[in-house]
């Protein structure tokens, strides 16, 4: 459940929100889930399988 942390950039790949980019604002380890803003009033918990860390130069 540790694969991203509170402030990593993280690119959505799940069935909703996807090819959004946003920061990990909290991890609920209770529920193993990401909680990612995306915008100053959007954000939604994610599953670990649901997220990639998001590089700008693509690798």
């Amino acid at each position: 459940m540790e694969q991203f942390e509170v402030g990593d950039i993280v690119r959505v790949t799940g069935a909703v929100m996807t090819g959004n980019v946003g920061t990990v604002v909290h991890v609920d380890r209770k529920r193993e889930q990401y909680l990612v803003r995306v915008t100053d009033v959007t954000q939604n918990y994610f599953a670990q399988d649901d997220l990639e860390l998001f590089s700008s130069t693509g690798a």
